[in-house]
């Protein structure tokens, strides 16, 4: 420290310590710190001074010393250093640039150029040193450090590289005990914040005092000074205030005035003075050299800053630092400056704000996409030299521009994420490395977390079932980890209900199995994801309802192998599974037998599977058997029919069954047991199967029948010899020779299946297990006879009558191990004929092999016949999942045609076939002809052949002779040759006999079409529906039905759904072989024969109303009854393609009461023809069994009110009306079965009818505004509403989404309500409050998610189906639901917790749900309403909450983004800067009146050494905001 001359000594110069006299490395000045050397002047350094000769004499001229420069030798200074001070610190000095640059060889000379060392070493006896004081010791010892060997001379160049700075602390000097400058701040009081940390070292920097030379500091020294106000305590002017009354108003008016004075001095009040250094223009060469010196670390960046060359912006800039290899923080400060300049333009231009904003955006993207371009350009060039290099250069220089904040942020993560997710397996590790360096960021923001995690599941997926996942094996095991990582840290991005359906199972794979926290996480996770899915689960499906899906598939004809386990699995309640599957065969709504033997097959099933709890049916079938009216013969039938196989598999328990009757009282008289009227539990002891009964219960039976009227057990047995007697007479098996039928005729097969088809189902299953033994036998050739054709055939239609299908496929089995083609022929027939229920017994396939097997035993021993390949072909067919294998067949049976042209297409036709006349002789060896030839008959020839087979064909169905045999016969043969063509005549033909006014009745003609193959059932369906039917101008002169074109369809579609009348020209396998094609009808052409059904009821109207007496084929009973049939069968297989076929639109007006009177009696068969129904009939008819039905006539019924308003049964009440009151009734009754066969409704009747539950659903929504809030809490208001949600649910699973806006104002509303309700605090609330958390609130948030499902995709998807543009989506309503459920995910917390649940968790998941849909001009919207923003001022509707930032991908605040600018009004200022009041007798100033705004930080502004001049601030924040303020 300095200090003055004591008295009476000579007064000499002023003299620094020792440390002070050599400059160390920090005491530069700022010129020499931050400006380059000029490039006319020496550079010099404090590592060279070999080279500055004249550094000492500047040095002394400096501190005002004379004393001359001496020279001396080299050893009188090695000598000389071990006497003075200064020459051991001169030893121990390190060398400044030691580590900047390598030694020259000048480095290495003696050290008699140092400062130091010169001045010890050129003392001598005429100027002795001065004494000097001791120093004294350090604290701790010191290592002496050794000398370093000066190195050899070399002869190397002199580096003239400028020197970067270092600084270095003199080891001499001593350390105090700590350098917080805060501690030891008193011990220099007036160094400035200089302190160093070593006792009276300075670093120069021009501020300490000891550098302000004044004549007052040479002559009298530096020392402390201080202010004349602290010359005293200030105790004696304020305590003497503090005394008095007012002294608590003096004491807070002095710290109020301290803290505004302190506020004031510390505000930011002048805005921004940058300037970014100017541009010039340069030659390329200079430039070059510019970019170089840039690349140069060494070369001052503020030198630089004088002469930026004019064109190195946007790619070209990135390009050249990475080619010049420009480092990081140099290329960021020249983008900063080249940045600056470019948005400083946009100002200078002369436009508004606005304008000069939107150019600057504009300008950031584009720099942006310029990076983005940039990058993916060296990291794509992976084959050129030192990619790795690049690339890293490239990405680092990159995240510096992005932690800068100088790219679109926005812009840029959307890019890094579209490359994650578009990218190819081969660059998806450079794309996880991007990610892995802007993972915080993007997990901190909503859209871009849901975007990556969706990414990433989707790549590890695609790895995941790649079938060479094991090469991909690592890159997987990274996603893994990621996934894993981010699983549990971030699970909220996980939250998208669409993806995690998909790659949930992936995910639960990829999962490390070890991760208890991973898994926890993923069921967590699940769970929330399950909670947001629009799948029906308020009101799931239970057990019976997917029993009941299930079974109804096989109407289908497709038998699922696992059908057994899925109903099974479909119920815990095995008993109630049990009595569904018994109500379901034996359900009037399920048509055919086929229900019958697939529940008997599912309960063997079941059996087998039920080995701890022995499975009991027989209990279920009882209770479904006392439910079934006695006049319900339907039912009856079909439960003798289950009950009968039950106990042939030993099922159902007869004992069991005797005991439940005796405990019911047995019988009491004969009407207990009456066929028609008899209760069905007590008529089935006559009707189980007797046969299959041991002795010992038939004694029990016949014990317990001769109570009910004396009926006789033994002439039952009588009956039943008798039966069987008659049966093996007529099939021509031989009887016991005394027996009395010998001597008589055989009873005809016809009387005989009469007999049979009335016989109870004790004695048919008598004679079918009589007949399977027989057939047997026969088979085995144990019998007196082989089986034949006509033995099979017959055996057949009574077994077919008798409806004992278990015997038959039986039979069938054993028939195919015959060899004869006609018997394995027969046996595909019958197959064919009953598929639905040999696929129901499990026999289907198993036959078919054996049917394969047999065609390729003929195949090897030579041609295949051709009767049995066509009947297989057929079969194949109609057969689920043998496509292939009919594919096959077919080119085999072609092939076949082809090859032997002698072959007829039906194995009865050659045999019947009579001599034909001369001419069709000719014909018919033509044909022969051109198909032993095998070549191809052109379109002329087959047309010329066409047209003279047909008008003979035509000729004979007139006269009614069998040439009309012949010539179909011959059309069969001419479709081998081209078959489209020929298909294509056949329909025009057919849509030409349909206009004849006088034709033969279609059982005469179609069928043998048909058999013969010359015409396909397809093509008569299409043809029938490819014109409309006469209902505008039907013919007025329609005398006769018979062959009129009036009455075509009606007449085609009896054809198809009755049996053929005895008239029809066809042979007994001819008829057959037409029933298979009638099944196939209904089964393999479903929605052509609901289009036939539709238009045979427009023209059936349209004539009815013309000729209102005339007898049509649609009155007949017979037909309605097979057209009902037929449309049970439709209903089930396909519900809305039905209710579409039969809805009233495009329907003649007559034919709306036919249609109405067949949907009543699909839905009540034993309805009468003009039964009305009502909606609360339908409504309570609904179960799972008629739930297809009650939709078909709900829905007709509903659109009748559409097509004609005057129909509807209440002329002041429309029938929507009518079925919403009927619909509050079924909810308050709790009825909701209904609700599963809404979503099948059109889409106009099932959105009309959510708008009414919606409506009625959003009004019982309680309120603080409306009167009735008291109501909501009442249990009966919230069970209400939750079954209006179950309609609404069920109407929005079952459909696709709707164009119109589905978040309305209204719903948004009533959330607001709730809000309300949630965060008043009055306490006489507190019970509306808690049913608002335990019912409102949940069910607000279900309907939010409902009516939020596909609304904005299907409006962004374009035109709907029928043209109309879609509806715009409301996304304001969205809007305000999204800050609503923000605002009550803040309120919730203030709750006891154990009233809120997860609901906070549940709240949060649906606002997130909403939000992924929001725009973003929309989205920072929401922000300005609920988030604190930069700029915003504080206030309590504002929330700093992190989920809601995270919610609205909104960048949390920063300290930055808290300074504000200060505009003071100068005339306020002059007016206010006298010290009034109390603050004016302590100097305290009143308060200024001022106007804060946001103080922006403008990163490109955010420049080091922007000029070639120090300024005084730098910078674009001034440093004295960081000043200490004393108040003077």
């Amino acid at each position: 420290m300095t200090s003055r001359t004591p008295m009476g000594v000579q007064q000499r110069q002023p003299q620094r310590s020792l440390s002070s006299q050599r400059p160390a490395p920090s005491q530069r000045t700022i010129s020499q710190q931050h400006l380059p050397s000029s490039p006319a002047r020496k550079e010099s350094s404090f590592g060279d001074l070999t080279t500055s000769s004249d550094w000492p004499d500047a040095l002394q001229s400096r501190h005002g010393t004379s004393t001359p420069r001496r020279g001396g030798s080299r050893l009188r200074l090695e000598l000389s250093s071990d006497h003075g001070f200064g020459s051991q610190v001169a030893a121990e000095s390190p060398q400044s640039f030691a580590s900047a640059r390598p030694l020259q060889a000048t480095d290495g000379l003696d050290a008699a150029n140092s400062p130091a060392l010169s001045r010890a070493s050129h003392q001598d006896t005429d100027n002795p040193p001065m004494p000097m004081p001791k120093r004294p010791q350090l604290t701790t010892a010191r290592t002496p450090i050794p000398r370093r060997p000066a190195p050899a001379p070399s002869a190397a160049k002199k580096d003239n590289r400028p020197k970067p700075y270092t600084f270095e602390e003199p080891r001499e000097a001593p350390r105090m005990p700590t350098k917080n400058r805060n501690e030891h701040r008193t011990s220099d009081p007036f160094g400035k914040g200089l302190f160093s940390g070593r006792a009276d070292f300075y670093p120069w920097k021009g501020k300490h005092l000891e550098d302000e030379w004044t004549n007052e500091s040479i002559g009298k020294g530096v020392w402390e000074k201080y202010s004349s106000s602290e010359s005293s305590s200030a105790r004696l002017a304020i305590f003497p205030a503090l005394k008095q009354k007012t002294g608590l108003n003096a004491l807070s008016t002095i710290f109020m005035g301290v803290l505004n004075q302190r506020r004031q001095r510390g505000q930011v009040n002048t805005p921004s003075t940058f300037k970014p250094p100017p541009r010039v223009t340069l030659t390329d060469t200079k430039r070059e050299v510019w970019l170089r010196d840039l690349a140069n670390p060494a070369t001052s960046l503020r030198r630089l800053s004088r002469t930026i060359p004019h064109g190195i912006r946007g790619r070209a800039l990135l390009d050249q630092c990475l080619n010049k290899n420009v480092p990081t923080e140099r290329a960021v400060w020249l983008a900063k400056c080249v940045g600056a300049n470019e948005i400083r333009a946009f100002k200078r231009k002369g436009v508004n704000g606005a304008i000069v904003m939107g150019g600057e955006i504009k300008w950031c993207k584009d720099w942006t996409v310029f990076v983005e371009q940039f990058v993916d350009s060296v990291v794509s060039a992976t084959n050129e030299e030192g990619w790795k290099a690049k690339a890293t250069y490239a990405i680092r220089l990159a995240t510096s521009l992005y932690s800068e904040y100088l790219l679109d942020r926005d812009h840029y993560l959307d890019w890094v994420i579209s490359g994650l997710e578009g990218s190819a397996q081969g660059r998806l590790p450079m794309c996880m490395l991007l990610v892995r360096i802007y993972w915080a960021d993007m997990l901190r923001s909503r859209k871009y977390g849901r975007r990556l995690v969706a990414a990433l599941l989707s790549h590890v997926h695609s790895i995941h079932n790649d079938p060479d996942r094991d090469i991909l094996s690592q890159l997987g095991s990274q996603l893994s980890i990621m996934l894993a990582s981010l699983i549990k840290s971030n699970p909220e991005s996980f939250i998208y209900p669409s993806a995690w359906t998909r790659y949930r199972d992936t995910l639960r794979a990829v999962l490390p199995a070890d991760d208890e926290v991973a898994r926890k996480a993923y069921s967590r996770i699940n769970s929330r994801n399950l909670r947001l899915a629009v799948a029906g689960n308020t009101y799931p499906p239970a057990g019976r309802q997917r029993l009941v899906r299930l079974l109804d598939s096989t109407f289908q004809n497709s038998v699922e192998a696992d059908l057994p386990a899925k109903c099974w699995a479909a119920s815990d309640d095995k008993a109630q599974l049990v009595k569904a599957l018994i109500e379901w065969a034996t359900s009037v709504h399920r048509p055919g037998l086929a229900k019958v033997y697939t529940a008997s097959r599912l309960l063997k099933n079941f059996k087998a599977w039920s080995t701890a709890v022995p499975l009991d049916a027989t209990t279920a079938v009882l209770e479904v058997m006392d439910d079934i009216e006695a006049d319900d013969q339907n039912r009856k039938s079909h439960m003798y029919h289950l009950v009968s196989e039950l106990i042939r598999d030993r099922i159902f328990s007869v004992p069991q069954y005797l005991q439940w009757l005796i405990s019911r009282g047995g019988f009491h008289d004969e009407s207990e047991v009456d066929p028609e009227s008899g209760p069905c539990a007590a008529r089935l002891l006559i009707e189980i199967p007797v046969d299959s009964l041991p002795t010992r219960l038939k004694k029990e039976r016949a014990n317990l029948l001769r109570r009910a009227g004396n009926y006789s057990v033994a002439a039952e047995e009588v009956d039943m010899s008798n039966g069987l007697k008659c049966v093996r007479r007529t099939l021509g098996l031989p009887l016991a020779p005394d027996d009395p039928l010998n001597q008589r005729n055989p009873m005809p097969m016809r009387k005989l299946l009469t007999r049979l088809r009335n016989s109870n189902r004790a004695l048919k299953c008598a004679i079918s297990s009589h007949l399977r033994e027989v057939m047997v036998q026969q088979g085995s050739g144990g019998g007196h006879q082989h089986a034949s054709v006509a033995m099979l055939t017959s055996v057949r239609t009574i077994l077919e009558v008798t409806e004992d299908f278990t015997m038959l496929s039986e039979v069938v089995q054993c028939c195919l191990k015959s060899s004869d083609a006609e018997i394995l022929a027969a046996c595909a027939d019958t197959i064919n004929a009953n598929l639905s229920i040999f696929l129901a017994l499990g026999s289907a396939p198993e036959s078919f092999n054996l049917l394969i097997e047999r065609l390729r035993m003929f195949g090897q021993q030579g041609a295949v016949p051709r009767p049995l390949l066509a009947a297989v072909c057929h079969l194949a067919q109609r057969m689920p999942g043998r496509a292939e294998v009919a594919n096959q067949l077919r080119q085999d049976l072609l092939q076949s045609d082809r090859s032997n042209a002698i072959d007829a297409c039906s194995p009865v036709s050659d045999s019947m076939v009579p001599q034909a006349h001369a001419g069709d002789g000719e014909l018919s060896e033509e044909i022969d002809k051109l198909l032993a030839t095998g070549n191809r008959i052109d379109h002329p020839t087959m047309n010329r052949l066409f047209r003279t087979i047909v008008p003979r064909l035509e000729a004979g169905w007139a006269k009614g002779d069998e040439s009309c045999r012949a010539f179909a016969s011959l059309l069969a043969k001419m479709r081998v040759f081209d078959t489209h063509h020929f298909d294509k005549l056949m329909s025009d033909w057919i849509s030409h006999v349909r206009s004849l006014a006088k034709r033969p009745p279609l059982p005469d003609m179609y069928p043998l079409l048909v058999t013969t193959g010359c015409l396909t059932v397809s093509a008569l369906l299409h043809t029938a529906n490819a014109s409309p039917p006469m209902t505008s101008n039907p013919p007025s002169n329609v005398e006769s039905t018979d062959g009129s074109s009036a009455t075509y369809l009606q007449e085609l579609l009896a054809l198809f759904l009755t049996k053929l009348p005895k008239t029809a020209s066809l042979t007994q396998e001819e008829v057959y072989r037409f029933h298979i094609y009638q099944e196939a009808a209904r089964s393999d052409n479903a929605a052509t024969l609901l289009t036939l059904i539709r238009n045979t009821i427009a023209e059936y109207a349209a004539l009815r109303g013309q000729h209102p007496g005339l007898s049509l084929p649609l009155d007949s009973d017979n037909l309605r009854d097979r057209i009902l049939d037929a449309l049970r069968l439709l209903v089930v297989a396909d519900a809305p393609a039905a209710s579409e076929a039969l809805s009233v639109t495009g329907l003649p007006q007559g034919a709306t009461s036919l249609v109405s009177t067949m949907t009543t009696k699909l839905l009540l068969p034993g309805a009468a023809e003009d039964c009305p129904i009502s909606f609360d009939q339908i409504l309570g008819l609904a179960t799972e069994l008629t739930l297809p039905f009650c939709q078909l006539k709900l829905e007709f019924d509903l659109s009748v009110n559409e097509s004609n308003p005057s129909a509807s049964e209440d002329p002041t009440q429309s029938r929507f009306e009518l079925f919403s009151s009927a619909m509050d009734r079924a909810i308050e009754a709790n009825n909701i079965t209904w609700t599963s066969m809404l979503p099948c409704l059109s889409g106009d009747i099932s959105q009309h009818l959510k708008g009414l539950a919606l409506g009625r659903l959003i009004t019982l929504i309680p309120s603080l505004k409306s009167r009735q809030a008291s109501d909501a809490v009442s249990d009966d208001h919230a069970h209400l509403a939750e079954n209006l949600l179950g309609v609404i649910e069920a109407i929005t699973t079952g459909q696709t989404p709707a164009s119109s806006p589905q978040l309305t104002s209204s719903l948004a509303d009533k959330l607001c309500d709730l809000c309300e309700i949630v965060a008043a605090k009055d306490r006489e609330l507190d019970d509306l409050r808690a049913t608002v958390l335990e019912h409102w609130l949940p069910a607000v948030l279900r309907l939010i998610i409902l009516q939020g499902k596909g609304s904005d995709s299907a409006s962004l998807a374009g035109p709907t189906a029928g043209g109309k543009p879609p509806a715009p989506v409301n996304h304001e309503a969205r809007g305000r639901i999204v800050i609503a459920l923000c605002s009550v995910l803040l309120e919730l917390p203030r709750l006891p917790a154990e009233a809120v649940g997860d609901l906070a968790q549940q709240v949060f998941d649906v606002a997130i749900l909403l939000v992924d849909d929001l725009p973003d001009d929309l989205r920072q919207q929401c922000a300005k309403n609920i988030l604190l923003l930069p700029g915003s001022s504080t206030s309590t509707t504002l929330s700093s909450d992190p989920r809601v930032y995270y919610l609205l991908s909104t960048p949390q605040l920063t300290p930055a983004d808290n300074l504000v600018l200060s505009h003071r009004d100068k005339s306020a200022s002059l007016q206010s800067s006298g010290p009034r009041g109390m603050g004016a007798m302590y100097g305290i100033a009143p308060p200024i009146q001022e106007r804060l705004t946001p103080f922006v930080m403008r990163r490109w502004e955010m420049l080091s050494e922007s000029t070639p001049n120090i300024g005084e601030n730098d910078t674009s924040l001034s440093l004295g905001l960081f000043e200490a303020i004393k108040i003077q």
